[in-house]
């Protein structure tokens, strides 16, 4: 044997390749645990996107924090939610609506009608609209309370109200139901050029006999108030 040629031997010939191994696996989890940290905030940052508001009420002397609202963020909409909701907002658009067109609120504050007349159960028309959409108590007392207020501005001050905005949202949303449920409503309406906002709570009913033409749903109570 020829020194030193002949004993230039690893003492561990297999070791580079363990080392290599070992290397390979440790990066492995260590990628694999990153993974599942990244994953783990992804979750956490999409729950984060729902929020889920309440309201506190104080007392005045400071001792008693209160629970007032509180609404569960919610994904999917039913659909009677969604019926409901275009119904209040197609109401809340006929009842303080002025129009400068005579003929036309006429028409909508009529309660010339039947329930079982075309205006009411089939045709697509404003006639006897805000009498169709509701009770005969809603309806009575817009014509004893509202309908005598809008007469005088139409005729004196020929005055012109539109619907800006309608917001309507449950009292308490797990309380809203197919027949129906408790809801408050903002709407904000140009009345000449100035913009009044109204506050109130709407009761929707449910009798898909006598109102076909809104599946089944009507006012069966509302009462709003200028809140400026």
């Amino acid at each position: 044997m020829t020194y030193p040629d002949d004993f230039n031997t690893p003492a561990y010939p297999a070791g580079k390749y363990v080392a290599i191994s070992r290397f390979m696996a440790v990066s492995v989890m260590v990628l694999f645990f990153l993974i599942v940290c990244l994953c783990g905030v992804i979750l956490w940052a999409k729950k984060s996107q729902g929020t889920s508001p309440f309201l506190i009420s104080i007392s005045p002397g400071g001792e008693r924090w209160t629970l007032v609202s509180h609404e569960n963020h919610v994904n999917q909409m039913p659909v009677y939610f969604v019926l409901q909701e275009s119904v209040l907002n197609k109401f809340a658009h006929y009842w303080f609506t002025v129009s400068d067109n005579i003929l036309e609120n006429g028409a909508v504050w009529s309660g010339d009608c039947s329930r079982d007349s075309d205006e009411c159960r089939t045709e697509d028309t404003t006639t006897c609209a805000i009498y169709c959409d509701s009770n005969d108590a809603v309806y009575g007392n817009f014509k004893k309370d509202v309908l005598p207020i809008y007469e005088d501005m139409e005729s004196n001050d020929a005055a012109i109200w539109r619907v800006a905005s309608v917001s309507a949202r449950p009292v308490d949303f797990r309380a809203i139901t197919e027949n129906g449920g408790t809801w408050r409503l903002t709407v904000h309406v140009d009345t000449d050029g100035v913009d009044t906002v109204f506050f109130g709570f709407a009761r929707v009913g449910f009798n898909p006999i006598e109102y076909p033409k809104t599946m089944g749903y009507y006012i069966s109570d509302f009462n709003m108030f200028r809140m400026n």
